[in-house]
């Protein structure tokens, strides 16, 4: 430890009762002890003066720091060093970091505030090495903090008392939602809320103070939670040009800590959600086609370690022709798996469908909906019969299976968020209601009938939006992300229902819209554990570039970089990773050159073009990966609006 480190020791540990860091100090250790990633295909030197790390190589080389601060024995239980913030994303979390003469588990308690009660939770690793995440801290608070040693029967060993200073959060997480109604404890220890156009990640308590927040800001989707309380995190401008809305290409999969296990890359990019194909497999998401002029219509299996696309179903090809009229014609927004029969039941917004496929055979097995819509088509042998009244849905989101101990019939129970609007595919059966629901159905598929145990009408919450239900408790929870109008000047509300008697028995309210909400538990024991490092941390890949002998382009006559117009639309060179990244506006980057006297090498953005006007107002990153590029030193120029332009920018890869 530095000779300021030490001196400075004493009086922390007199007025905070350890060693209190942030995430600076860390990162001092891991220069200190030359921590290096050594898995990447080349070295680049270049003068393009905007660098940035992979998230995950960051995360690799603060963990090696951390196993050698744990190493050292350089802190004890009596002396813990407790590290804010260790992976800069996540300001209301901590690292304790201490070893013990005996192998023992730890537990801690935070202190309420706010009217919040105590939050005790416990790391059950036994072991002498210790790594315990501090999560539900509070924002611009000292949070104060029992930490107790536990023997294998659970006896306290030994305890202390931690305080921990956490300043107050920035917008748009601070004081993102209220508790405004009440009248009985919310049956979940915390609310994880995520996505929207103006919202961020957040998770808050029962009496809606701030518990959990990142200070990064995904795509408007959110982040897309697993079971293991880990979630992927799609990087909101690091995107790809499409026919419509530009997938995001790179996500990390990350812990609460913001701590990152892997970086993905993916060709087509992915949209709107994702879910482990089983705990710690495969990863089944949503993406879009890229041989043709549509979107937001295909799901991919990738493989959680290698980040290969395994399988790929194009909905185009499973429902008829009729219907494929535009570019987003489907825009399936979520997914759902059932492993006994390997099959994912999936929701169409765009063409109000609720759909079971078969992964293994690529085929389609039925569909939910007001039959009417497929009739007289070559799919109208596949939609689910109505048994009884049912009131339809239109629009839907955030399809799910309802998992009950209690029905043993061998139907499969499911649920929806029916946003009941029309206006993206008008239909002649549309009611007008201006309220959307929660629906219940149970699905008889061997007789391939349908009936609707249930629908709770919540207020309209036009798009985006989910839902929840725990049958134990008899709790739905009704996720309402976007609603018009607003209710009290708040765009997004959370309830929570009895399912019986349809009481509401708490109200959060948002000022911010958001894209989805779940009830979460912080998975400490996960997050207690090291990084396993046998894999590889970095990914799946982009579309590489095309090599042309000599030079594809007159390079003598390039115009000059520096003469663009210097406002927002003017093209930002940076460099992330082994990816060089240019941000401009939708479409108007359309080939990037990297050339010497003998090849070239071209990245061509022109397979799409924009549609839809909304889209084509974003500004992001569009990649060149460096990895297959032959070792050489290299000129680079843009072609941005038709018009070829000199950088002034090298890169020398050896």
């Amino acid at each position: 430890m530095k000779t300021i480190n030490k001196l400075l020791a004493p009086i922390k540990k007199k007025t905070m009762n350890a060693l209190v860091a942030n995430y600076k100090w860390l990162e001092k250790q891991v220069r200190a002890n030359n921590v290096t990633y050594n898995n990447i295909s080349n070295n680049y030197e270049t003068n393009i003066d905007t660098k940035s790390e992979i998230a995950a190589i960051s995360s690799y080389k603060r963990e090696v720091a951390i196993n050698e601060i744990l190493k050292s024995k350089e802190y004890d239980f009596d002396n813990m060093l407790v590290i804010k913030n260790p992976h800069r994303i996540a300001p209301l979390s901590a690292l304790a970091l201490f070893v013990t003469d005996m192998s023992c588990k730890v537990q801690y308690t935070i202190a309420g505030k706010r009217g919040s009660d105590d939050y005790t939770v416990c790391d059950e690793i036994m072991t002498k090495y210790h790594r315990v995440p501090l999560l539900g801290l509070y924002e611009n608070s000292v949070n104060i903090i029992i930490v107790r040693l536990l023997d294998e029967n659970d006896s306290i060993i030994a305890s202390k008392k931690l305080r921990i200073i956490i300043r107050g959060l920035d917008k748009p997480v601070h004081n993102a939602v209220k508790l405004s109604n009440s009248t009985q404890p919310l049956s979940k220890d915390f609310i994880f809320v995520s996505g929207g156009y103006h919202g961020g990640v957040y998770a808050f308590d029962k009496k809606g103070n701030i518990r959990f927040a990142l200070n990064k800001i995904p795509q408007y989707c959110g982040v897309y939670l697993f079971k293991d309380g880990r979630f992927l995190f799609p990087e909101k401008h690091m995107r790809r040009p499409a026919w419509g809305n530009a997938n995001t290409v790179v996500m990390h999969e990350m812990d609460m800590m913001g701590r990152v296990y892997r970086t993905y890359y993916d060709k087509k990019g992915l949209h709107h959600w994702a879910i482990e194909k089983e705990p710690g497999g495969n990863i089944l998401a949503l993406s879009s086609s890229t041989d043709d002029t549509f979107m937001e219509n295909e799901i991919v299996e990738i493989d959680r370690f290698t980040g290969e696309a395994v399988k790929e179903i194009n909905m185009n090809q499973l429902l008829p022709e009729k219907y494929i009229t535009r570019n987003d014609w489907a825009h399936i927004n979520s997914i759902e798996y059932i492993a006994k029969d390997d099959s994912v039941v999936i929701s169409m917004r765009n063409v109000h469908t609720i759909a079971k496929i078969s992964l293994e055979k690529g085929e389609l097995v039925w569909i939910l909906t007001n039959p009417k819509f497929y009739k007289e088509t070559n799919v109208e042998d596949k939609v689910l019969k109505p048994e009884g009244d049912i009131k339809w849905f239109f629009q839907q989101h955030a399809i799910q299976i309802v998992h009950d101990e209690k029905n043993k019939d061998g139907r499969l129970h499911i649920m929806l968020f029916d946003n009941h609007t029309a206006n993206r595919r008008p239909v002649k059966w549309f009611d007008k209601e201006k309220k959307s629901n929660i629906m219940f159905f149970t699905i008889d598929e061997k007789n391939m009938t349908v009936t609707q145990d249930k629908y709770i009408p919540v207020p309209l919450s036009v798009t985006r939006s989910n839902e929840e239900y725990d049958t134990k408790t008899g709790k739905v929870f009704a996720m309402c992300a976007n609603l018009k109008p607003p209710i009290d000047g708040y765009n997004g509300k959370i309830y929570e229902i009895d399912y019986n008697t349809g009481e509401i028995t708490n109200e959060f309210s948002s000022e911010l819209d958001y894209f989805s909400a779940h009830s979460i538990e912080f998975n400490i024991n996960d997050m207690a554990k090291p990084l396993d490092f046998s894999k590889d941390m970095v990914v799946g890949e982009l579309y590489a570039p095309v090599k042309a002998e000599g030079n594809a382009e007159d390079f003598t006559k390039l115009l000059d970089f520096d003469d663009i117009e210097n406002n927002d639309d003017k093209p930002q060179i940076c460099m992330y990773g082994e990816l060089l990244q240019i941000r401009a506006l939708d479409h108007t980057l359309e080939k990037i050159y990297l050339y010497n006297e003998n090849d070239t090498y071209i990245q061509d953005f022109t397979d799409s073009e924009q549609t839809i006007e909304v889209f084509g107002t974003q500004h992001y990153y569009m990649s060149m990966p460096l990895m297959a590029i032959a070792h050489g030193n290299y000129k680079l120029a843009i072609k941005h609006n038709g018009k070829l332009y000199d950088t002034h920018k090298y890169i020398n890869i050896f």
